[in-house]
């Protein structure tokens, strides 16, 4: 015994020493570690279910308050459509003036990676917005013309209203004319979100609602790119959306 230990028990472990675990205790506590690994899986489960329920588009939601419900496409991103609503039996179209917005920091984006001779403007997203609008909307007419619709000047019985609008608007590769001689090679033109809402043309009643997030042509090589490459894949991504949303359409009372 040393000095200063008076009263120590000498059968007790010397101090820091700790003893040995038997299997018994092992496996209890090896129990005790599954349990809590278990329980942590089941917590992040339920977190990430619940963060899924929370992400679901808004567009849902509005949909169901408007008495449309979401139906499965194998084409399109979104479809919904009023219950018993026989979208075929309408055999004339009136179209909307198209609406067409440019994504926000398209602008930015380009002429971060552009010599500052070949930036782009306002003026430059205004005329692509308006350019595009005006392929959307001959896109639609003559798709429905195609097939066998009639286009009405004004609303009348069994006429369908269709507005149709382009979303995010973002072209790859824009021309801009420079001292320079520059030739710029794309995979895809652009892309954009595509809209189309269609209702009675008399009472007003919602119909049918269709968003689309569209690539203009996706490819697996890289081509030249122009304007007039950028329009032409464009009015071929319009063209056949629109012709993807008269088959919803058209297949939506077959629907179960």
């Amino acid at each position: 015994m040393y000095p200063g230990e008076t009263g120590r028990d000498l059968n007790a472990d010397p101090p820091g020493w700790s003893k040995p675990m038997h299997s018994q205790d092992l496996a209890e506590n090896r129990k005790g570690v599954a349990m809590n690994l278990q329980t942590f899986f089941i917590v992040c489960v339920a977190a990430i279910g619940g963060a899924a329920c929370a992400a679901e588009p808004q567009v849902a939601g509005q949909a169901s308050g408007e008495g449309l419900v979401a139906v499965r496409s194998s084409n399109l991103d979104e479809v919904t459509l009023r219950p018993n609503a026989d979208l075929s039996a309408y055999r004339k179209v009136l179209i909307d003036p198209v609406r067409a917005e440019v994504r926000s920091d398209w602008q930015k984006n380009l002429n971060y990676t552009r010599n500052v001779s070949r930036w782009v403007g306002p003026e430059d997203a205004k005329r692509m917005a308006a350019d595009a609008a005006a392929d959307l909307e001959s896109a639609i007419a003559q798709t429905y013309k195609a097939r066998g619709y009639e286009i009405a000047a004004a609303p009348a019985p069994g006429v369908l209203r269709l507005t149709a609008s382009i979303a995010d608007l973002y072209v790859n590769s824009p021309d801009r004319y420079s001292a320079w001689t520059v030739k710029t090679f794309t995979r895809d033109a652009g892309q954009a979100t595509l809209v189309l809402e269609a209702r009675d043309a008399l009472t007003g009643t919602l119909l049918a609602r269709v968003v689309h997030h569209g690539i203009a042509r996706e490819i697996s090589r890289i081509n030249p790119a122009s304007d007039v490459s950028n329009r032409f894949w464009f009015e071929t991504l319009f063209k056949r959306w629109t012709a993807d949303c008269i088959a919803e359409f058209e297949a939506g009372r077959n629907r179960p």
